[in-house]
């Protein structure tokens, strides 16, 4: 999407905070019509007051009915979608055996499954405005298998899921890209241990991913890191995989993750 943002559409899901409300914030700001997506009716209604550009949608991204009339009122009420950021998503917890599995399942649901029920249903609407553009938030922990085990599958998922649809969605007009957040201080995510060190400067704020989203929908990447220093991780992780696990092991301890 080029610079000119007046009268395109774009949608965010988890919008009621976090990443999510910077990045509606942001979008808006830029001039684009941005349909706020979430389970938290009243924060979204809160956050419409502060923009007229930002609209309003309850929605919870797991139900598939819920998303399919989320896409449609998007058609009927704009016409179009050049732009979806599928952002919802939750931390999920520890996997020590049988009584955590629907805990992973929940987090799959939200993190992964929310984010293709979003794609699959806005598919023919972003084919119709192309050129468009699909933004997933995954996670550097989907690159490099940090933080709990349920997190981490479901964002290797969301990388696996865009890579595979950019390519096949790429002669339709659509671009998909994965921005892959490092640590990011918000409401679900709040970083409370590392906070609390020397390393508290390696965490990054919502805002940061807000203006990584503006980027990508200029330069159209496949992919994203941001901050982009924590690439180094990714690339640490297959060229020097044993130094790697012992900074990931030291630094689980920093953040207070335990299994």
């Amino acid at each position: 999407m080029g610079m000119s943002r007046q009268h395109k559409v774009a949608v965010v899901t988890g919008a009621s905070s976090g990443i999510g409300e910077a990045v509606t914030r942001r979008l808006a700001a830029d001039g684009l019509t941005v349909v706020a997506v979430a389970r938290r009716g009243d924060r979204l209604a809160a956050l419409a007051q502060r923009d007229e550009r930002i609209v309003a949608y309850p929605a919870d991204v797991t139900r598939r009915t819920a998303v399919a009339a989320l896409a449609e009122h998007v058609a009927g009420a704009h016409g179009r979608c050049d732009v979806l950021v599928n952002n919802a998503g939750i931390p999920g917890g520890r996997f020590r055996g049988p009584d955590d599995i629907d805990d992973l399942v929940r987090t799959m649901q939200v993190n992964f499954m929310g984010t293709v029920n979003c794609t699959a249903m806005f598919r023919d609407l972003l084919a119709a405005s192309a050129p468009s553009h699909v933004v997933n938030l995954a996670s550097v922990a989907g690159k490099i298998g940090s933080g709990h085990p349920g997190y981490a599958a479901s964002k290797f998922a969301a990388v696996g899921f865009s890579e595979a649809l950019g390519l096949a969605w790429a002669r339709d007009g659509i671009t998909v890209t994965q921005l892959n957040p490092g640590l990011i201080a918000t409401e679900g995510f709040p970083q409370t241990a590392i906070l609390r060190t020397r390393f508290a400067g390696i965490v990054g704020r919502p805002e940061d991913v807000a203006a990584a989203v503006v980027d990508v929908l200029v330069r159209r990447p496949r992919e994203r890191t941001v901050p982009r220093w924590y690439r180094g991780l990714v690339v640490l992780r297959h060229v020097l995989p044993g130094p790697f696990w012992a900074l990931t092991a030291r630094a689980r301890r920093v953040r207070g993750i335990r299994d």
